[in-house]
């Protein structure tokens, strides 16, 4: 069994700190539906397994990933894309999950950016 990254820490309370020009930090700002966000994260990685991709040198990289959504970023021996099918598998990506897209929302608000991301009328 793994332990939790965050268990150490005192609880967190939302906290907004900004970093720089166009950079916050939201801290705990998904605390009440992380297990319901990372729910999703499971089943996208149970339809599309995490991998190391290889890079156009033939080299692997040393982090595993990833894509949900219309395209997804991959790189392989041809070069780095954006493509709307698995290479492994020639299917497509899992659909983004409503709820990633909510919390992008409710953040790029929350962070004061909803020029960068407008809320749908």
């Amino acid at each position: 069994m793994t332990a939790d990254l965050f268990d150490i820490l005192p609880d967190i309370h939302t906290q907004q700190i900004r970093l720089g020009d166009g950079a916050v930090l939201l801290r705990g700002f998904v605390k009440d539906i992380e297990k319901s966000l990372v729910s999703e994260l499971e089943e996208i990685v149970a339809q599309a397994p995490l991998r190391h991709m290889i890079t156009p040198g033939g080299y692997r990289m040393s982090v595993a990933m990833t894509n949900c959504g219309s395209v997804g970023w991959v790189a392989d021996r041809s070069g780095y894309r954006y493509d709307s099918l698995d290479p492994e598998t020639g299917r497509a990506w899992p659909a983004l999950p409503e709820a990633f897209l909510d919390v992008a929302r409710e953040a790029a608000a929350h962070a004061g950016f909803e020029s960068f991301y407008p809320m749908p009328a």
